[in-house]
């Protein structure tokens, strides 16, 4: 089964321009058998990955964005491990989840196998910031 590791955001504040680029990177592991099946089907749509930034907080965490992009497997050339990044610019009021002190933002990868209907879901590390 498929694994989603090294996850890691970083985030980056203009403070003058009130502009935050949250990046958020990770690497998919796939098992033999789904590389196979990947190398054998090349045109197929099999796996699916996409990246979430949500609010850490103690009761609910709260729902701030999803990135655009959206990565597919296979890709052009499948390898039992893919790298990838999810990068985008956003105004630093959506990233303002607490209304006072410090915001407690992480990245939340979704990868959904497209045969199984199975989900893998993994959060990066989170970052404490005052946006």
């Amino acid at each position: 089964m498929a694994t989603i590791t090294n996850r890691v955001l970083k985030i980056t504040h203009d403070h003058k321009k009130k502009t935050a680029n949250p990046i958020v990177t990770c690497t998919v592991r796939f098992s033999t058998l789904e590389l196979c099946q990947m190398k054998n089907c090349p045109e197929a749509r099999l796996f699916k990955l996409k990246c979430q930034l949500w609010g850490d907080d103690p009761w609910w965490d709260d729902f701030l964005y999803t990135y655009n992009n959206v990565y597919f497997f296979p890709d052009g050339n499948p390898a039992a491990s893919e790298n990838r990044m999810f990068d985008v610019t956003v105004g630093e009021g959506l990233l303002d989840e607490d209304w006072w002190g410090k915001d407690e933002i992480y990245g939340k990868l979704i990868l959904y196998n497209l045969l199984s209907g199975v989900q893998i879901r993994k959060n990066t590390n989170v970052v404490s910031h005052s946006f």
